[in-house]
């Protein structure tokens, strides 16, 4: 207890949706937050609308304002994009969509970007999908490597994916792709869902585990801090025990914090503190 920093703790923009990108970043600076992972949709940089003149806007505005971007994460789960699709010109676009993505973390010169492993069709199983997630992650490496950034690749709920779920998932994809570009990252509500610990994940994957998101929720929901049923306080001990030194993004996204998602930041940055003592 106590390995955790305040520093390594980063905001995200998810539930900040209904206002305006700078209205995000102001808040993180006003809260004291020093680093921010971006969630890739509209209005505030998705993939399609993210013009040289948007990029160099975005990254202006992060660094004019003191803050540190450790993370592109494009949408993937609510928009039309699925790496793991049967249908070929389904995986096409979504290829197309994560590559341009891996551009942009570049481009915004932060380095990393999230990847989900997309989903199968329930009634053709996991067997029939999985070798095109496995063929898409692949792909998208390649490109990292040429691009020079880091994949962290996220485990999904059995709710959004029939594929990538487990800490054993996760160490098997990078088994079969090994590359220093690809790496993984855990969900506190995932770990829950699917009735794991968070220690499982260090066991599993030591030092490939390169990035956490880390929230509340009843196990699932993406809520604040102190909002759920999520042993939190047990999960932060136990990531500081392990001598975590990455950082960990608070991916609340529940609507009810629609409108005033600065709070949910700060009440969940006030338990964060009490925990790391």
């Amino acid at each position: 207890m106590g390995a955790l920093r305040m520093e390594q703790l980063s905001g995200m923009n998810l539930h900040y949706q209904h206002h305006s990108l700078e209205y995000f970043l102001d808040q993180q600076v006003a809260l004291g937050i020093k680093n921010v992972e971006l969630w890739g949709a509209s209005p505030h940089l998705y993939v399609d609308d993210a013009s040289p003149e948007r990029l160099h806007y975005v990254r202006k505005a992060i660094k004019s304002r003191g803050l540190h971007l450790i993370c592109y994460t494009p949408e993937t789960v609510v928009y039309p994009i699925n790496i793991a699709a049967e249908e070929e010109h389904i995986r096409w676009r979504s290829l197309q969509y994560l590559s341009r993505a891996i551009e942009i973390a570049a481009e915004l010169g932060c380095g990393r970007m999230l990847l989900t492993p997309g989903w199968g069709y329930v009634e053709s199983g996991r067997e029939k999908s999985m070798p095109y997630a496995l063929q898409s992650i692949e792909v998208l490496t390649r490109k990292a490597e040429k691009e020079g950034v880091i994949l962290a690749l996220e485990h999904l709920s059995p709710i959004s994916s029939n594929l990538i779920n487990t800490a054993a998932d996760l160490k098997m994809v990078l088994g079969q792709i090994p590359s220093p570009n690809l790496k993984a990252m855990l969900d506190t509500c995932q770990v829950c869902l699917v009735g794991e610990h968070v220690r499982d994940y260090f066991e599993a994957l030591g030092k490939d585990l390169i990035h956490i998101h880390i929230v509340d929720g009843m196990p699932g929901g993406h809520l604040a801090f102190g909002d759920g049923t999520i042993p939190l306080q047990e999960f932060v001990e136990t990531i500081g025990a392990y001598g975590y030194t990455g950082f960990l993004s608070m991916e609340i996204s529940d609507r009810r914090y629609f409108e005033k998602p600065e709070l949910a930041d700060k009440q969940s940055m006030d338990l964060f503190r009490k925990w790391i003592g």
